[in-house]
Protein backbone atom coordinates (compact mmCIF):
# COMPACT_ATOMS: atom_id res chain seq x y z
CA UNK A 1 0.00 0.00 0.00
CA UNK A 2 2.34 2.54 1.23
CA UNK A 3 4.79 1.61 -2.13
CA UNK A 4 2.00 2.22 -4.18
CA UNK A 5 1.44 5.55 -2.50
CA UNK A 6 4.87 6.21 -3.07
CA UNK A 7 4.98 5.42 -6.88
CA UNK A 8 1.53 8.12 -7.17
CA UNK A 9 3.61 10.57 -5.37
CA UNK A 10 6.18 10.01 -8.08
CA UNK A 11 4.56 9.92 -11.14
CA UNK A 12 2.71 13.21 -9.61
CA UNK A 13 5.59 15.24 -9.32
CA UNK A 14 7.29 14.04 -12.43
CA UNK A 15 4.06 15.81 -14.17
CA UNK A 16 4.37 18.94 -12.13
CA UNK A 17 7.77 19.35 -12.01
CA UNK A 18 9.66 20.23 -15.69
CA UNK A 19 12.75 17.77 -15.65
CA UNK A 20 15.60 17.92 -17.49
CA UNK A 21 16.65 14.83 -19.57
CA UNK A 22 19.79 13.61 -21.43
CA UNK A 23 17.90 12.71 -24.65
CA UNK A 24 17.23 16.59 -24.55
CA UNK A 25 19.90 18.36 -26.75
CA UNK A 26 20.81 22.03 -26.33
CA UNK A 27 18.51 24.37 -29.25
CA UNK A 28 20.43 24.26 -32.65
CA UNK A 29 22.75 20.88 -32.03
CA UNK A 30 22.98 19.22 -35.08
CA UNK A 31 22.79 15.55 -34.52
CA UNK A 32 20.55 12.45 -36.05
CA UNK A 33 17.27 12.33 -33.34
CA UNK A 34 17.49 8.10 -33.61
CA UNK A 35 18.57 8.22 -30.46
CA UNK A 36 16.09 11.27 -29.08
CA UNK A 37 12.47 11.67 -28.12
CA UNK A 38 12.73 14.71 -29.92
CA UNK A 39 10.55 15.48 -33.32
CA UNK A 40 12.61 14.13 -36.49
CA UNK A 41 12.71 17.60 -37.52
CA UNK A 42 13.96 19.35 -34.67
CA UNK A 43 17.47 20.47 -36.20
CA UNK A 44 16.25 21.74 -39.17
CA UNK A 45 13.79 24.17 -37.73
CA UNK A 46 15.93 27.33 -39.25
CA UNK A 47 14.18 25.59 -42.33
CA UNK A 48 11.06 27.12 -41.83
CA UNK A 49 8.97 23.88 -41.10
CA UNK A 50 5.92 23.97 -39.92
CA UNK A 51 5.61 23.86 -35.85
CA UNK A 52 2.67 25.38 -34.82
CA UNK A 53 1.09 25.31 -31.18
CA UNK A 54 -2.30 23.63 -32.43
CA UNK A 55 -3.48 20.18 -32.71
CA UNK A 56 -6.30 20.98 -35.28
CA UNK A 57 -6.27 23.40 -38.10
CA UNK A 58 -8.96 24.11 -40.48
CA UNK A 59 -12.32 21.76 -41.88
CA UNK A 60 -14.31 25.13 -42.86
CA UNK A 61 -16.70 27.25 -41.83
CA UNK A 62 -20.40 26.38 -42.88
CA UNK A 63 -23.96 26.89 -43.14
CA UNK A 64 -25.91 25.53 -39.77
CA UNK A 65 -29.34 24.48 -38.97
CA UNK A 66 -30.57 26.73 -36.24
CA UNK A 67 -31.82 23.70 -34.30
CA UNK A 68 -28.27 23.49 -33.16
CA UNK A 69 -28.68 26.52 -30.50
CA UNK A 70 -31.65 25.94 -28.20
CA UNK A 71 -30.75 28.69 -25.82
CA UNK A 72 -28.74 31.92 -25.66
CA UNK A 73 -27.01 32.53 -22.82
CA UNK A 74 -23.94 35.40 -21.93
CA UNK A 75 -22.31 35.65 -19.33
CA UNK A 76 -20.60 39.03 -19.51
CA UNK A 77 -22.60 42.51 -19.06
CA UNK A 78 -24.32 43.57 -22.08
CA UNK A 79 -22.44 47.06 -22.04
CA UNK A 80 -19.72 45.34 -23.60
CA UNK A 81 -21.49 43.38 -25.97
CA UNK A 82 -22.90 46.62 -27.14
CA UNK A 83 -19.34 48.38 -27.29
CA UNK A 84 -17.65 45.46 -29.63
CA UNK A 85 -20.79 45.75 -32.12
CA UNK A 86 -20.45 49.63 -32.11
CA UNK A 87 -16.54 48.66 -33.17
CA UNK A 88 -18.02 46.37 -35.64
CA UNK A 89 -20.11 48.98 -36.86
CA UNK A 90 -16.88 51.54 -36.81
CA UNK A 91 -14.90 48.83 -39.35
CA UNK A 92 -17.46 48.50 -42.22
CA UNK A 93 -18.19 52.12 -42.19
CA UNK A 94 -14.34 52.46 -42.91
CA UNK A 95 -14.66 49.83 -45.70
CA UNK A 96 -15.92 51.13 -49.22
CA UNK A 97 -19.19 49.90 -50.22
CA UNK A 98 -17.52 47.71 -52.92
CA UNK A 99 -15.95 45.84 -50.68
CA UNK A 100 -17.71 42.35 -49.67
CA UNK A 101 -17.44 38.91 -47.75
CA UNK A 102 -17.31 35.17 -47.94
CA UNK A 103 -18.74 32.66 -45.94
CA UNK A 104 -17.93 29.75 -48.02
CA UNK A 105 -19.17 30.43 -51.32
CA UNK A 106 -21.78 33.09 -50.44
CA UNK A 107 -20.92 36.52 -50.24
CA UNK A 108 -21.71 39.45 -48.63
CA UNK A 109 -21.65 42.95 -48.97
CA UNK A 110 -20.57 45.63 -47.24
CA UNK A 111 -23.46 47.63 -46.98
CA UNK A 112 -25.45 44.51 -45.65
CA UNK A 113 -22.60 43.57 -43.18
CA UNK A 114 -22.75 47.24 -41.57
CA UNK A 115 -26.60 47.28 -41.31
CA UNK A 116 -27.03 43.59 -39.86
CA UNK A 117 -24.17 44.94 -37.35
CA UNK A 118 -26.19 48.22 -36.48
CA UNK A 119 -29.62 45.54 -36.25
CA UNK A 120 -27.65 43.41 -34.30
CA UNK A 121 -27.10 46.78 -32.00
CA UNK A 122 -30.60 47.70 -32.07
CA UNK A 123 -31.88 44.06 -30.64
CA UNK A 124 -29.25 44.07 -28.18
CA UNK A 125 -30.06 47.82 -26.94
CA UNK A 126 -32.98 46.84 -26.06
CA UNK A 127 -34.68 45.15 -22.82
CA UNK A 128 -35.58 41.83 -24.33
CA UNK A 129 -34.08 39.06 -22.82
CA UNK A 130 -32.35 36.10 -24.61
CA UNK A 131 -35.33 33.74 -25.67
CA UNK A 132 -36.56 36.80 -27.42
CA UNK A 133 -33.32 37.86 -29.05
CA UNK A 134 -33.26 33.95 -29.81
CA UNK A 135 -36.24 34.15 -31.86
CA UNK A 136 -35.46 37.38 -33.40
CA UNK A 137 -32.21 36.63 -34.71
CA UNK A 138 -33.68 33.13 -35.43
CA UNK A 139 -35.57 34.98 -38.11
CA UNK A 140 -33.27 37.53 -39.50
CA UNK A 141 -30.25 36.03 -39.45
CA UNK A 142 -28.27 32.47 -41.06
CA UNK A 143 -25.48 30.72 -38.70
CA UNK A 144 -22.32 29.02 -39.54
CA UNK A 145 -20.03 27.10 -37.77
CA UNK A 146 -16.67 26.53 -37.42
CA UNK A 147 -15.24 23.49 -37.64
CA UNK A 148 -11.71 22.02 -37.33
CA UNK A 149 -10.17 19.31 -38.98
CA UNK A 150 -10.69 16.36 -36.81
CA UNK A 151 -13.75 17.15 -34.56
CA UNK A 152 -16.84 18.83 -34.37
CA UNK A 153 -15.36 22.11 -32.65
CA UNK A 154 -12.70 24.32 -32.54
CA UNK A 155 -9.95 24.84 -29.79
CA UNK A 156 -10.31 28.30 -28.40
CA UNK A 157 -7.43 29.94 -26.15
CA UNK A 158 -6.29 33.15 -24.75
CA UNK A 159 -3.72 36.43 -25.04
CA UNK A 160 -3.80 39.41 -23.10
CA UNK A 161 -1.60 42.98 -23.06
CA UNK A 162 1.68 41.72 -21.18
CA UNK A 163 4.08 43.71 -18.81
CA UNK A 164 8.01 43.42 -19.11
CA UNK A 165 10.31 44.75 -16.81
CA UNK A 166 12.75 46.73 -19.22
CA UNK A 167 15.40 49.60 -18.75
CA UNK A 168 16.05 52.69 -21.86
CA UNK A 169 19.57 52.12 -21.92
CA UNK A 170 21.56 48.84 -22.32
CA UNK A 171 23.71 47.15 -19.71
CA UNK A 172 25.67 44.10 -19.20
CA UNK A 173 21.99 42.38 -17.88
CA UNK A 174 19.43 43.91 -19.63
CA UNK A 175 20.94 43.57 -22.89
CA UNK A 176 17.92 42.10 -25.53
CA UNK A 177 16.18 45.28 -27.64
CA UNK A 178 12.85 45.31 -28.53
CA UNK A 179 12.95 46.91 -31.63
CA UNK A 180 11.23 49.41 -33.94
CA UNK A 181 9.97 48.79 -37.59
CA UNK A 182 13.54 48.59 -39.78
CA UNK A 183 13.22 50.96 -42.90
CA UNK A 184 14.18 48.28 -45.15
CA UNK A 185 11.03 45.92 -44.10
CA UNK A 186 8.57 44.88 -46.98
CA UNK A 187 5.42 44.07 -46.80
CA UNK A 188 4.50 41.39 -49.41
CA UNK A 189 1.70 39.81 -50.79
CA UNK A 190 4.01 36.59 -50.90
CA UNK A 191 2.20 33.58 -49.99
CA UNK A 192 5.47 31.45 -48.78
CA UNK A 193 6.30 34.94 -46.25
CA UNK A 194 3.88 37.85 -45.23
CA UNK A 195 7.26 40.05 -44.77
CA UNK A 196 10.46 40.58 -46.57
CA UNK A 197 13.56 42.52 -47.82
CA UNK A 198 15.56 42.93 -50.83
CA UNK A 199 18.69 41.92 -51.31
CA UNK A 200 21.50 42.76 -52.60
CA UNK A 201 20.35 41.90 -56.14
CA UNK A 202 16.78 42.82 -55.91
CA UNK A 203 15.42 40.15 -55.01
CA UNK A 204 12.78 40.12 -52.30
CA UNK A 205 13.49 37.44 -49.55
CA UNK A 206 12.26 37.06 -46.26
CA UNK A 207 13.57 38.96 -43.46
CA UNK A 208 16.33 38.33 -41.04
CA UNK A 209 15.71 35.52 -38.65
CA UNK A 210 15.09 35.89 -35.00
CA UNK A 211 19.25 34.55 -34.42
CA UNK A 212 20.29 36.83 -36.75
CA UNK A 213 18.68 40.09 -35.28
CA UNK A 214 19.63 39.12 -31.83
CA UNK A 215 23.35 38.94 -33.32
CA UNK A 216 23.33 42.72 -34.66
CA UNK A 217 22.00 42.20 -38.42
CA UNK A 218 19.97 45.40 -37.99
CA UNK A 219 22.34 47.18 -35.02
CA UNK A 220 23.04 49.62 -37.93
CA UNK A 221 19.81 51.46 -37.38
CA UNK A 222 19.40 52.22 -33.78
CA UNK A 223 16.12 50.61 -33.69
CA UNK A 224 15.92 49.73 -30.11
CA UNK A 225 13.35 51.05 -27.96
CA UNK A 226 14.05 49.81 -24.78
CA UNK A 227 16.11 46.45 -23.29
CA UNK A 228 14.96 43.34 -21.18
CA UNK A 229 17.29 41.21 -19.05
CA UNK A 230 15.54 37.89 -20.32
CA UNK A 231 14.68 37.13 -24.36
CA UNK A 232 11.98 34.95 -23.09
CA UNK A 233 10.22 38.26 -21.77
CA UNK A 234 10.49 39.62 -25.47
CA UNK A 235 9.06 36.22 -26.90
CA UNK A 236 6.63 36.65 -24.56
CA UNK A 237 5.38 40.25 -25.93
CA UNK A 238 6.06 39.45 -29.38
CA UNK A 239 3.10 36.12 -28.84
CA UNK A 240 0.96 38.59 -27.21
CA UNK A 241 1.24 41.21 -29.87
CA UNK A 242 1.46 43.86 -27.74
CA UNK A 243 3.36 45.06 -24.12
CA UNK A 244 3.48 47.11 -21.29
CA UNK A 245 7.20 47.78 -21.09
CA UNK A 246 7.96 49.31 -17.69
CA UNK A 247 10.91 50.98 -16.49
CA UNK A 248 12.97 51.12 -13.03
CA UNK A 249 11.61 54.22 -11.59
CA UNK A 250 7.53 53.21 -12.23
CA UNK A 251 7.32 55.14 -15.48
CA UNK A 252 6.50 53.04 -18.57
CA UNK A 253 5.64 52.67 -22.23
CA UNK A 254 2.56 50.63 -24.31
CA UNK A 255 3.97 49.34 -27.62
CA UNK A 256 2.07 47.70 -30.10
CA UNK A 257 2.44 45.34 -33.38
CA UNK A 258 4.03 47.02 -36.31
CA UNK A 259 5.59 44.55 -38.56
CA UNK A 260 7.30 40.63 -38.94
CA UNK A 261 10.38 38.82 -40.62
CA UNK A 262 8.39 36.88 -42.41
CA UNK A 263 9.56 33.81 -41.09
CA UNK A 264 6.71 31.06 -39.71
CA UNK A 265 5.72 31.06 -36.23
CA UNK A 266 7.37 27.86 -34.03
CA UNK A 267 5.92 27.14 -30.61
CA UNK A 268 9.06 26.84 -28.92
CA UNK A 269 6.77 25.07 -25.84
CA UNK A 270 5.51 22.56 -28.18
CA UNK A 271 8.69 21.48 -29.12
CA UNK A 272 10.10 20.81 -25.59
CA UNK A 273 6.62 19.36 -24.92
CA UNK A 274 7.70 16.90 -27.72
CA UNK A 275 10.89 16.53 -26.87
CA UNK A 276 9.90 15.21 -23.13
CA UNK A 277 11.50 18.08 -21.34
CA UNK A 278 8.84 19.90 -20.01
CA UNK A 279 4.96 18.25 -19.04
CA UNK A 280 1.83 20.36 -20.11
CA UNK A 281 1.65 23.82 -18.56
CA UNK A 282 0.12 27.26 -19.06
CA UNK A 283 2.19 29.67 -21.09
CA UNK A 284 3.19 32.01 -18.19
CA UNK A 285 4.89 29.12 -16.59
CA UNK A 286 6.29 28.36 -19.71
CA UNK A 287 7.48 31.60 -19.67
CA UNK A 288 8.82 31.11 -16.41
CA UNK A 289 10.73 28.38 -16.86
CA UNK A 290 12.75 29.65 -19.66
CA UNK A 291 13.62 32.46 -17.92
CA UNK A 292 14.73 30.13 -15.00
CA UNK A 293 17.20 28.52 -17.70
CA UNK A 294 20.93 29.72 -17.99
CA UNK A 295 21.18 32.57 -20.05
CA UNK A 296 22.86 30.99 -23.06
CA UNK A 297 20.37 28.42 -23.40
CA UNK A 298 17.41 30.66 -22.69
CA UNK A 299 19.19 32.50 -25.75
CA UNK A 300 18.85 29.10 -27.99
CA UNK A 301 15.29 27.84 -26.98
CA UNK A 302 14.43 31.39 -28.32
CA UNK A 303 16.10 31.16 -31.38
CA UNK A 304 14.14 28.46 -32.13
CA UNK A 305 10.84 30.59 -33.42
CA UNK A 306 12.66 32.36 -36.31
CA UNK A 307 9.81 34.98 -36.47
CA UNK A 308 10.47 37.75 -35.28
CA UNK A 309 7.77 41.01 -33.93
CA UNK A 310 8.87 44.80 -34.55
CA UNK A 311 6.86 47.11 -32.73
CA UNK A 312 5.76 50.69 -32.60
CA UNK A 313 4.80 53.25 -29.20
CA UNK A 314 1.25 53.46 -28.67
CA UNK A 315 -0.56 56.28 -26.69
CA UNK A 316 -0.76 54.77 -23.32
CA UNK A 317 -4.12 56.06 -22.41
CA UNK A 318 -5.82 53.65 -25.32
CA UNK A 319 -5.83 49.90 -24.89
CA UNK A 320 -4.93 47.09 -27.76
CA UNK A 321 -5.12 48.02 -31.34
CA UNK A 322 -6.25 44.81 -33.38
CA UNK A 323 -6.13 43.71 -36.67
CA UNK A 324 -9.10 45.82 -38.27
CA UNK A 325 -7.47 49.14 -36.39
CA UNK A 326 -9.83 49.38 -33.45
CA UNK A 327 -9.94 49.03 -30.01
CA UNK A 328 -10.17 45.37 -28.67
CA UNK A 329 -12.41 44.86 -25.63
CA UNK A 330 -11.55 42.57 -23.11
CA UNK A 331 -13.35 38.77 -23.05
CA UNK A 332 -15.55 40.26 -26.27
CA UNK A 333 -12.66 40.58 -28.96
CA UNK A 334 -11.13 37.61 -30.58
CA UNK A 335 -8.36 36.64 -32.95
CA UNK A 336 -8.81 34.50 -35.99
CA UNK A 337 -7.49 33.59 -39.09
CA UNK A 338 -9.12 35.96 -41.32
CA UNK A 339 -7.73 33.72 -44.60
CA UNK A 340 -11.17 31.64 -43.21
CA UNK A 341 -13.39 34.16 -40.69
CA UNK A 342 -13.48 37.81 -42.05
CA UNK A 343 -13.15 40.75 -39.66
CA UNK A 344 -16.34 41.81 -37.72
CA UNK A 345 -18.29 39.65 -37.62
CA UNK A 346 -20.90 38.79 -34.27
CA UNK A 347 -20.03 35.39 -33.24
CA UNK A 348 -20.73 32.91 -30.69
CA UNK A 349 -19.02 30.51 -28.51
CA UNK A 350 -19.84 27.78 -25.98
CA UNK A 351 -16.96 26.59 -24.21
CA UNK A 352 -14.86 26.43 -20.56
CA UNK A 353 -12.85 29.22 -19.03
CA UNK A 354 -10.25 29.22 -16.30
CA UNK A 355 -11.59 31.44 -13.19
CA UNK A 356 -8.54 32.56 -10.80
CA UNK A 357 -8.33 34.14 -7.63
CA UNK A 358 -8.50 37.25 -6.61
CA UNK A 359 -5.05 38.32 -6.73
CA UNK A 360 -4.36 36.08 -9.78
CA UNK A 361 -2.07 33.88 -7.83
CA UNK A 362 -3.36 30.59 -9.01
CA UNK A 363 -6.53 29.21 -10.83
CA UNK A 364 -9.27 28.02 -8.88
CA UNK A 365 -11.59 26.49 -10.87
CA UNK A 366 -12.76 25.96 -14.54
CA UNK A 367 -16.03 26.79 -15.73
CA UNK A 368 -18.65 26.34 -18.60
CA UNK A 369 -19.81 29.61 -19.92
CA UNK A 370 -21.32 30.71 -22.86
CA UNK A 371 -21.06 34.61 -24.85
CA UNK A 372 -20.88 36.67 -27.79
CA UNK A 373 -18.14 37.99 -29.59
CA UNK A 374 -16.67 39.42 -32.08
CA UNK A 375 -13.55 38.99 -34.63
CA UNK A 376 -11.05 42.02 -34.32
CA UNK A 377 -7.56 40.67 -34.61
CA UNK A 378 -5.79 37.65 -35.70
CA UNK A 379 -2.02 36.40 -34.39
CA UNK A 380 0.85 34.20 -35.02
CA UNK A 381 -0.77 31.24 -34.50
CA UNK A 382 -4.40 31.25 -35.35
CA UNK A 383 -4.53 29.17 -38.17
CA UNK A 384 -7.60 27.74 -40.12
CA UNK A 385 -11.11 28.19 -38.86
CA UNK A 386 -10.64 25.78 -36.05
CA UNK A 387 -8.79 27.95 -33.98
CA UNK A 388 -9.55 31.64 -32.30
CA UNK A 389 -7.96 33.56 -29.36
CA UNK A 390 -9.98 35.64 -26.44
CA UNK A 391 -8.50 38.36 -25.98
CA UNK A 392 -8.96 38.98 -22.09
CA UNK A 393 -7.32 42.61 -21.36
CA UNK A 394 -4.32 43.43 -18.99
CA UNK A 395 -3.07 42.66 -15.40
CA UNK A 396 -2.62 39.53 -13.52
CA UNK A 397 -6.30 38.24 -13.26
CA UNK A 398 -5.92 38.20 -17.10
CA UNK A 399 -2.22 36.95 -17.54
CA UNK A 400 -3.14 33.58 -15.52
CA UNK A 401 -6.47 33.46 -17.06
CA UNK A 402 -5.35 34.18 -20.65
CA UNK A 403 -2.19 31.48 -20.13
CA UNK A 404 -4.36 28.58 -18.89
CA UNK A 405 -7.14 29.23 -21.64
CA UNK A 406 -7.39 26.58 -24.08
CA UNK A 407 -10.36 24.02 -24.31
CA UNK A 408 -12.73 22.88 -27.24
CA UNK A 409 -15.65 25.59 -27.75
CA UNK A 410 -18.53 25.22 -29.80
CA UNK A 411 -17.95 28.78 -32.38
CA UNK A 412 -20.90 29.90 -34.67
CA UNK A 413 -20.78 33.28 -36.78
CA UNK A 414 -23.91 35.26 -37.99
CA UNK A 415 -24.82 36.59 -41.19
CA UNK A 416 -27.80 38.50 -42.70
CA UNK A 417 -30.42 36.41 -44.74
CA UNK A 418 -30.98 38.99 -46.87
Amino acid sequence: MIFSILIFISNLYSQIIPLKTDKIPDAYLKFDTKESNCPKNYSQLNKDIDYIDIENQVKDVSLADWGIITKLEDDLDRESLLKVINTNIEYWKSKPSSFSIKFGNVSYSRDAMLKSNQRFYEIFSSTMDYSEILNIIKKEFKIYKAVSDDTKDVTITGYYESEIVTKKERDEEFKYAIHLKPPDLVKTNNQDFDYGRLDENGNLVKYYSTEEIRNGAIDKYKLEIAYSNHPSHIMLAQIQGSSIIRYPDGSYEKIGFDGANGWKFQSVQKILMDCGEIPSMNFRDFINYLSSQPRDREERLVNLNPRYIFFAKKDPSIGVIGAISKELTPKRSVAIDPNYIPYGIIAYIISTKPVSDANGEKIVEFKNFSRFIATHDTGNAIRGAGRIDLFWGNGKIAEIEASSMKAKSEFYLFAPKN
